[in-house]
């Protein structure tokens, strides 16, 4: 082949047979993680900066028989580029080794009566006369055909005008054709809403047991056919370190810690039933003494005192149960499709029970969920009504005596083991099962490391903005586990769809293509057009403030806030005002209500005024718990909207929600977070009001009045309404600021990955592919050897993978881009 043959520019293209060459070119736009290439080449200025520059197609030319087919009249014109046409003659740019031909069906040789200006030496020329290699046997073609078409058509689809970031064009509406093409490494690929139910059958080699690295031929081919590669579920393999085992459980849900739960909750029925017994046999357990002392102390307090670690280990126990729920159903597949989108992952049984868990095919759950609720309302209330002083008749003599009350000594039995056999199945549950994790779930890092591979992101098109994430997701099974492509031997760990195409395969591409990106990027603006429009509440977009401002829970909004805060200190006023008003605690009030007790020493003044007063405390200990657990949860992002972003310490990684309640206090101290160090604290402090009420009122013999009246033990009655007042004041402190408001709800998993499903976090280097969290987490807290700082993270609007602006999750800054746009103020 001649020199002279090699070296044709765009001019000398035949028209008989396009070609498209990858290019080294500053005007090439595909739709990946690296939408915007660049050239290294430097611009005509040396202190110019390189800029952003689309390619803009020029319109069809047709042909003309005055023209040869190799040499058009008039140049191609180039887009915003002002360079001379000869420029490209003169210096060409060598073509990449991917060369795409349009006509391989075409003729060897050309005849000379297709064009009468052709020359005799063009009509016969044949494939091999053309630069670039021949088309490869049994590799697809049709992903570089649909590239090149892209390409050629985008911009003039588009036009010359830009469009803004809230434009609704989409790769599916400018090609009808759904079905999704491999990208060969274009970065290219169309995007289906609509799931596949028809599992894609592939010939591939069964998994092997060893998992060892095959041979050079014993490597799965790429299929010939344009359908998508798919997910193929694997056992864990068994190297080591590389895989580890899909076991992990949390602390509290490990069968050592639950049959400690177990043990105690023997050992409060134990008590229980020795106190019937005894008091029955014995008449009595001990002399009443008179109100206070260490007699009233035990049997009026610390029944109460010995139920509450109980409670706040269950309050554990739930959280636990919670967040791995849904993972342990996906490991377990047994589920009904709604698993990421219904199924909460944050504690919500507290004043009322939750049912979501039967709802969704997991029973077990539900009823140990249930029986920690009926134990942490009950408990309390039945524990400080269960002693009474009765009046018995010993050798003659009239004496009174503390008695425990039989029938609700009996009830506190069954409410007990209710609870022993809700603490029994879920040890039974995690003892017969996987739980599918490699490590507590407790912060947005960890989920990024389960979704960053996952084939469903794409249902999560544009969710970040809607009111509820639920309804614009089709009810999917899932799985967590191991996972394979159906033509490569590589195995992966997340959540994804069994049998169902990989549909992001730009996430699946580890290589150097994507790791580096070339030198002197230009920056990308954001699109502020939209900032100043007024706000529209049915507006979806990502620049409006009703959009991004529209959520946080109901009990937190600032109407809620202030109606709470108003009942609390009105109904605080009124209980101190009646209480010291004519010493009516002091000098004691009438009963209203039978006080001689039973022969099973039931009495029901002392019933009502032990039991209701514990009751209403109660109520006040449980409605404190749903703000404590929102708190801890929206920290992060109150971290991650700060206008500067936030470290990896103070934001992905926080995990208040799995932490102790007094470990979250000292931690959240320790990060300034003064707001969830005081709720959490308020939430040991607040069980003090249920304790006190329920052993503070007692039915005495008043002889000044020859009467029975109820009296109050003072120096308990005063430390109750010292607790009380606080509890009113602390409601001043949960008052919401603007960064703990969301565009929606973060109770689901789907709720959390809306915000990250286009991040590119998920393709970020630090966290790809972790195996353990401190292997994690010594990623994210230790700067790259590339960088001399450590990344910032931040909440607000920002350009994804698709080349796309997305509300979400992602490095507050990243080189060669402007800095996520955040449009939260300063408070917190």
């Amino acid at each position: 082949m001649s020199t002279p043959a090699r070296n044709f520019s765009l001019r000398n293209v035949n028209t008989s047979k396009p070609q498209l060459h990858r290019m080294d070119s500053q005007q090439s736009i595909a739709a990946s993680d690296d939408y915007y290439s660049f050239s290294d080449r430097a611009s005509s200025s040396p202190d110019s900066r390189v800029t952003v520059r689309r390619f803009q197609t020029p319109d069809s030319q047709p042909s003309s028989r005055g023209h040869s087919p190799t040499m058009p009249a008039h140049p191609f014109p180039m887009g915003e580029s002002s360079q001379p046409a000869q420029e490209d003659h003169e210096s060409p740019r060598p073509p990449t080794s991917s060369t795409v031909r349009f006509g391989e069906d075409r003729v060897a040789q050309i005849s000379a009566k297709s064009d009468g200006t052709g020359s005799d030496e063009t009509a016969r020329r044949v494939p091999s006369d053309y630069a670039g290699p021949a088309p490869t046997p049994g590799l697809d073609d049709s992903p570089y055909v649909r590239f090149a078409i892209d390409q050629l058509t985008q911009d003039r689809a588009r036009g010359v005008s830009r469009q803004d970031s809230l434009s609704t064009t989409t790769t599916g509406d400018e090609y009808p054709n759904n079905q999704l093409v491999w990208d060969e490494g274009l970065g290219y690929f169309t995007r289906t809403r609509t799931p596949l139910r028809t599992p894609i059958r592939h010939e591939t080699p069964p998994v092997r047991p060893s998992y060892t690295s095959p041979s050079p031929q014993a490597l799965p081919q790429r299929p010939v056919s344009v359908d998508p590669e798919s997910f193929v579920a694997v056992e864990p393999p068994e190297q080591g370190l590389l895989y580890p085992p899909l076991n992990y459980l949390p602390v509290v849900l490990r069968p050592w810690a639950l049959a400690l739960t177990i043990f105690c909750c023997l050992l409060m029925i134990a008590g229980v039933v020795f106190c019937n017994i005894w008091s029955h046999r014995h008449q009595g357990i001990w002399d009443y003494q008179g109100q206070g002392g260490g007699h009233y102390f035990v049997l009026q307090f610390l029944p109460q005192i010995l139920a509450a670690p109980i409670i706040i280990w269950s309050f554990v126990i739930q959280a636990a149960v919670y967040r791995t729920a849904p993972f342990s159903m996906m490991a377990a597949e047994r589920q009904k499709g709604l698993v990421i989108q219904a199924l909460p992952i944050l504690s919500k049984s507290f004043v009322f029970p939750d049912f979501s868990h039967f709802k969704h095919g997991e029973p077990l759950f539900g009823f140990s969920l249930f029986t920690i609720w009926l134990h942490n309302f009950f408990a309390i209330p039945l524990l400080s009504c269960l002693f009474q002083a009765k009046y018995y008749i010993i050798d003659g003599e009239g004496v009174w005596r503390w008695a425990a009350v039989e029938s609700v000594g009996w009830t506190l039995v069954a409410l007990y083991g209710v609870l022993t056999i809700g603490m029994v199945l879920l040890f039974l549950r995690f003892l017969r099962s996987w739980s599918g994790l490699m490590w507590d779930p407790v912060s947005l890092a960890d989920l990024i490391s389960l979704i960053q591979r996952s084939n469903i992101l794409h249902d999560f098109e544009r969710s970040e903005t809607l009111p509820t994430v639920r309804d614009s997701l089709d009810p999917r099974v899932l799985r967590l586990g191991y996972w394979r492509l159906s033509s490569k031997p590589e195995v992966f760990y997340g959540i994804g769809e069994v049998d169902a195409p990989v549909r992001t395969p730009s996430l699946h591409q580890t290589g150097k293509s994507r790791e580096k990106q070339p030198h002197g990027l230009a920056k990308v603006c954001v699109d502020l057009e939209h900032q100043g429009n007024d706000p529209d509440p049915s507006d979806n977009s990502l620049y409006s403030p009703f959009a991004r401002y529209r959520w946080t829970p109901w009990f937190l909004r600032k109407i809620s806030v202030f109606i709470w805060a108003a009942i609390v200190f009105a109904l605080f006023i009124a209980f101190v005002a009646v209480s010291f008003i004519n010493d009516a605690i002091k000098g004691g009030f009438p009963p209203k209500l039978p006080t001689l007790p039973s022969t099973s020493a039931f009495s029901s003044s002392n019933f009502l005024y032990s039991f209701v007063p514990a009751l209403i405390g109660n109520v006040l200990f449980l409605a404190w718990q749903p703000i404590d657990v929102y708190f801890r949860a929206l920290q992060p992002y109150v971290e991650l909207s700060s206008p500067s972003g936030a470290s990896a310490e103070q934001s992905i990684l926080l995990a208040y929600p799995s932490c102790y309640p007094i470990q979250v206090t000292i931690l959240a101290l320790l990060n300034r977070h003064f707001k969830v160090a005081w709720i959490s604290l308020m939430c040991l402090i607040s069980l003090a009001i249920p304790i006190l009420a329920g052993g503070v009122f007692i039915a005495l013999w008043y002889p000044s009045h020859d009467d029975i009246r109820i009296s109050a033990l003072m120096p308990a009655f005063y430390a109750l309404i010292a607790f009380c007042a606080l509890y009113a004041i602390s409601f001043l402190v949960i008052w919401p600021g603007r960064r703990r408001y969301l565009p929606h709800d973060i109770t689901t998993l789907a709720d959390m990955m809306s915000y990250l499903y286009q991040s590119p976090l998920l393709s970020d280097k630090i966290l790809r592919e972790p195996r353990s969290k401190t292997d994690l987490v010594t990623r994210l807290i230790v700067a790259p050897p590339s960088d001399r700082h450590l990344p910032f993270y931040g909440f607000g609007i920002y350009v994804g993978r698709d080349g796309k602006e997305h509300l979400g999750i992602d490095r507050f800054h990243r080189p060669g881009r402007s800095d996520m746009l955040i449009t939260t103020g300063t408070m917190k």
